[in-house]
C-alpha cells in the first residue's frame, strides 16, 4: 500500500482519538456523515464517482489500520471470536450500538440495531452493502487471508430492524 495522505492520516488519527474522546467521536461522526450525505445526494442524481471514491479510501483505510488494531486490541488472527473485537472497536469509535448472536473460533455473527449513518444512508444503501462490506473485507483479510464476510443483505439503511454482519474463516 502507497503511504497514505495528510488528509488520510488525519482521519485515522481522529479514529484512534475517537474511542476515548467525544469531541473527536463527534467530529468523526459529522465528518462521515456529511460525505455519506454526499454520496447519497449523487446516487439521487444517478452518479457513482463519489461512492466509487469512498470504497477506494475504504480498502486503503482497511489495509492500513488493520496491523495497527492487531497490537492495540491484542489479537489473536486465527480465531474469529477475537477478531470480532475490531467490530467492537468501530462501534465504540462510531457511535454504533449492536451485540453477537454467535462467536466462536471460525464464525462469528453481529447485530447492529442503531448507527448514527443508517438514516443519510438510506439514500445510498450501497454505502454499507458495498463500501462497509470492503472495508471490513480488507480489514480482516489484511489479517487473515481466509477471511470472507458474507454479503450485507440485513441492513438499517434498507429499512431493517438491524445491520447483520456474518464473519467466517474459511
Amino acid at each position: 500500500m502507497s503511504s497514505p495522505t495528510l488528509v488520510e492520516r488525519a482521519f485515522y488519527e481522529l479514529a484512534f482519538r475517537a474511542e476515548q474522546d467525544e469531541k473527536a467521536r463527534a467530529v468523526l461522526v459529522a465528518t462521515v456523515k456529511g460525505f455519506f450525505f454526499a454520496v447519497a445526494l449523487e446516487r439521487k442524481r444517478g452518479g457513482s464517482q463519489l461512492l466509487d471514491l469512498a470504497r477506494t479510501l475504504a480498502k486503503r483505510y482497511g489495509r492500513w489500520r488493520a496491523p495497527r488494531l492487531v497490537d492495540r486490541l491484542k489479537l489473536d488472527v486465527e480465531r474469529m471470536d477475537s477478531l470480532g473485537a475490531i467490530q467492537n472497536w468501530e462501534d465504540r469509535v462510531f457511535g454504533v450500538t449492536g451485540h453477537w448472536t454467535h462467536a466462536d473460533a471460525v464464525s462469528a455473527t453481529r447485530c447492529e440495531t442503531d448507527c448514527p449513518f443508517a438514516k443519510v444512508a438510506e439514500g445510498a444503501p450501497e454505502l454499507c452493502s458495498d463500501v462497509i462490506h470492503a472495508l471490513e473485507t480488507e480489514t480482516f483479510r489484511t489479517l487473515n487471508a481466509r477471511y470472507e464476510l458474507l454479503p450485507l443483505e440485513r441492513l438499517l439503511s434498507k429499512g431493517h430492524r438491524e445491520c447483520t454482519f456474518e464473519h467466517r474463516l474459511r
